[in-house]
């Protein structure tokens, strides 16, 4: 039984999914599935698909043939935990982490957590107003799967998750790329991170857009896809071991029938204002780790 080799960490609404989709096309990388089996986020306890060892690598049978083993679990730079679980259990890790501007991480986080029906807050201004007392355990909806991950003011302190990443990880084994150029020029990016996972280049010219902002048709069928019950989850994973099946595909394709393209909501003047005053500290650190000017985050585009 074998563990991966790499951990594409975050953060969630940076292009994770998508570079993870691209991976897993690639014939010598191996992705498992689910995408975000978090296991190592054991102070997330409601996002981990498995929580035991033998089930966790179970998700990377056959994987020995590839050059490179991953998965894909956004919240575990956020985790005060996960990092230091990876280093324990995989200390040769290589970790890939993704960046964005906080304001507009914040923003798209609320949008998936109210797709994922983690959230019941459809005003991004309201739920934002709420992260005091969420931190305090009040005010959460009982059908959220962990409330941090509506602390909307905690989840995007990128700056302070990658210094406490680079306190647990050797920097050589640490690679980190801006959500922005990724979206500017994907293929770049993409073979960027197949350098540094020692993986050769697939000659993968494409590069369509993938897990982009979305709604639910139906509220109904978004509670079974999203709220699906742990214990039919570990079934379908036993079953799909016993019978040598990679996946069965059922959710995703209600998930593709039932949630079609979402606008994104533009800030209120004085809400961006008072998001950038608090994320500056953070940007600068962010900053200082990576090497990058950083100013136009804390400009007007957002």
């Amino acid at each position: 039984m074998m563990l991966p080799d790499f951990f594409i960490v975050g953060a969630p609404k940076c292009g994770t999914t998508a570079i993870s989709e691209y991976l897993r096309s690639h014939p010598r990388v191996f992705m498992c599935h689910p995408k975000e089996p978090h296991y190592f986020a054991m102070d997330i306890p409601g996002y981990r698909c498995v929580d035991n060892l033998r089930d966790y690598q179970s998700l990377f049978q056959g994987a020995p043939d590839y050059f490179a083993t991953g998965e894909a679990s956004v919240f575990y730079l956020y985790s005060e935990v996960a990092i230091a679980e990876i280093r324990k259990n995989v200390p040769s890790a290589r970790l890939v982490v993704m960046l964005r501007n906080p304001l507009e991480l914040a923003v798209a986080m609320h949008a998936q957590a109210l797709l994922s029906r983690d959230e019941n807050v459809t005003n991004f201004a309201q739920a934002w107003d709420l992260c005091s007392e969420r931190r305090s355990g009040r005010k959460v909806p009982g059908h959220c799967r962990d409330g941090k991950i509506l602390l909307y003011d905690r989840l995007p302190l990128l700056g302070h998750q990658l210094t406490r990443l680079l306190s647990i990880f050797p920097k050589t084994q640490v690679r980190w790329w801006f959500y922005e150029d990724f979206v500017r020029d994907p293929g770049s990016t993409y073979r960027e991170i197949l350098d540094f996972l020692a993986v050769p280049d697939d000659g993968r010219r494409e590069f369509p857009h993938i897990n982009a902002r979305r709604r639910a048709r139906s509220q109904i069928l978004a509670q079974f896809t999203q709220k699906t019950p742990k214990i039919l989850l570990r079934t379908a994973m036993q079953l799909k071991r016993h019978l040598g099946i990679p996946r069965w595909g059922v959710r995703a394709a209600l998930r593709r029938a039932n949630f079609v393209p979402a606008p994104k909501p533009a800030l209120p003047p004085p809400l961006q204002a008072e998001m950038q005053a608090y994320f500056a500290p953070d940007i600068r650190l962010l900053e200082a780790i990576t090497g990058r000017n950083l100013d136009h985050w804390l400009g007007d585009s957002v």
